[in-house]
């Protein structure tokens, strides 16, 4: 029996791999093709013992996956030392010169934020993320002679050597091993180890934005899948990555999208998912805003924001007379209800709550999915500050407003909401001219009205964003995936001759 261990890194890409259609590939494969799916947790970091035992039980009593551990914790104080100078010394070197190196605008807006003194009140937000010391670019920070020698100690045995990983690999045998982070220091780990026991390996870019700011790449993985051509041109050009290991595969999280309307309703009777039409109790003659918030120190300002429209609305200063608006919370923000508790006054305003990330059910996930897919279908207007929801929207060509200021919250510049736009991945899209900036609350107004009076504007830039983002093709990434997976399978059984 063949074997295939994933190694996801992270919870954004367990909820892509594990509440998409991926999770129902994955089962297919265990039992048509006769192979083992291993997962390995379904973070970077241990996960607590009763979360692994909930998720264990759940994979592999409903999916036919054996979860495994992914790392030990490091107990002696020297292992505490290597793992600290790995995670929060040798990896952020390695990140920080590495985006020196290539210019990337994202990096430069991190410097100016560094060096800039951010009041107290302004503290709140600020990203501990944003911050990156030049101490870990000296000397000479755009040295790739310095930057290589750096990136041979990060990925040596010395910080790559794990008795989990060593035992995983032992035990487990695995033919083919799938990193969902390939950036990841715990990959750099499972790769180290993997070249050891001449295990074949795989590697999937995270999400949109890593590949000109989290740091270099894994050098020496059998393939490389990526959602899209410009990740492609990303791993070419700044990673210097053999563009014939390169696979585009699209990503899982955007498989709902490629469905017709009959097989949602399938989708709903066979999961069980309440139909969001019912449950929001929208009326079929009512205009729908889908605003996509987020965590409150990168979505400042937006209860003021949200304030005006709904004002706007009660007033009947746009357009469309009978308007529904949706708030949307981020997986990861606690402060959801209570933020937004005081629009629930409105009679047109729903709350919807996202699952929480640090809580992650699969199943829950795959539901939230449906339902969002849905609800952008039957959307006429998404608002949202500098989100993947622009992705999301333009999948389903529905018009998307980018925020791009604070309301009326006044903070330092360099914190700002547009600042957030200063960003590698975000400036590529929106040369695409597939979503509309609005930077006060009159051009918002503006924007507002011009989308109800017309949905078709814009049309050809989410057109755009669709194939160079989303990766969206007649295929389903989930397919893709599965189609690699059984390529890179034969490879290993000698029916396929490996890439050069």
């Amino acid at each position: 029996m063949k074997k295939v261990l994933v190694i996801p890194g992270n919870t954004f890409v367990s909820r892509n791999y594990f509440s998409s259609p991926m999770i129902e590939n994955l089962k297919r494969i265990s039992i048509k093709d006769n192979i083992k799916i291993i997962v390995a947790e379904i973070e970077s970091n241990p996960i607590p013992e009763e979360t692994f035992d909930k998720l264990k039980k759940i994979f592999e009593e409903e999916h036919n996956i054996q979860f495994v551990k992914l790392i030990k914790n490091p107990e002696s104080l020297i292992q505490r030392l290597i793992w600290h100078l790995k995670n929060n010394f040798f990896h952020k070197v390695i990140t920080y010169r590495f985006n020196e190196i290539n210019n990337f605008i994202t990096q430069k807006r991190y410097k100016e934020i560094t060096n800039t003194k951010i009041n107290e009140d302004d503290k709140k937000y600020l990203w501990n993320s944003d911050i990156w010391p030049k101490y870990f670019g000296f000397p000479f920070p755009k040295s790739k002679l310095i930057f290589k020698i750096f990136y041979f100690l990060f990925s040596s045995f010395l910080f790559s050597n794990n008795k989990i990983i060593d035992e995983n690999l032992r035990i487990l045998k695995p033919d083919l091993i799938i990193l969902g982070d390939i950036q990841n220091p715990v990959s750099f780990s499972y790769f180290k180890l993997s070249k050891k026991y001449k295990i074949r390996i795989c590697g999937n870019v995270r999400t949109w934005d890593h590949l000109t700011k989290n740091g270099p790449v894994i050098n020496g993985l059998d393939e490389y899948w990526v959602w899209n051509p410009i990740m492609r041109e990303e791993l070419i050009n700044f990673h210097k990555i053999n563009e014939n290991k390169i696979f585009e595969v699209g990503s899982p999280q955007f498989d709902y999208y490629l469905n017709s309307k009959e097989a949602n309703k399938d989708l709903m009777e066979y999961f069980n998912v309440k139909d969001p039409i019912n449950e929001f109790s929208l009326k079929s003659d009512s205009s729908l805003l889908f605003f996509a918030t987020n965590r409150p120190h990168r979505g400042i300002g937006e209860e003021s924001i949200i304030h005006h429209i709904c004002e706007n609305i009660a007033l009947g200063a746009y357009p469309d007379k009978d308007i529904t608006i949706i708030l949307r919370s981020h997986p990861y923000d606690n402060t959801f209800e209570k933020r937004f508790e005081e629009f629930k006054k409105y009679p047109f305003v729903r709350l919807f709550s996202s699952p929480p990330l640090t809580n992650f059910i699969p199943s829950e996930f795959r539901e939230d999915m449906i339902k969002v897919n849905l609800l952008l279908e039957r959307t006429k207007l998404v608002l949202c500050g500098q989100s993947t929801f622009a992705i999301d929207s333009a999948c389903t060509d529905t018009p998307v407003i980018n925020i791009s200021f604070e309301g009326d919250i006044k903070v330092d510049e360099k914190l700002s909401v547009k600042n957030r736009y200063n960003v590698d991945h975000y400036q590529k899209l929106m040369s695409f001219k597939g979503t509309k900036i609005a930077d006060n609350f009159e051009s918002l107004d503006k924007k507002i009205i011009e989308y109800l009076k017309d949905p078709t504007l814009d049309k050809e830039g989410r057109s755009l964003i669709t194939k160079n983002f989303a990766g969206l093709s007649e295929k389903p990434s989930s397919d893709k995936i599965s189609e690699r997976i059984l390529h890179n399978l034969m490879v290993t059984s000698g029916e396929l001759e490996p890439l050069t």
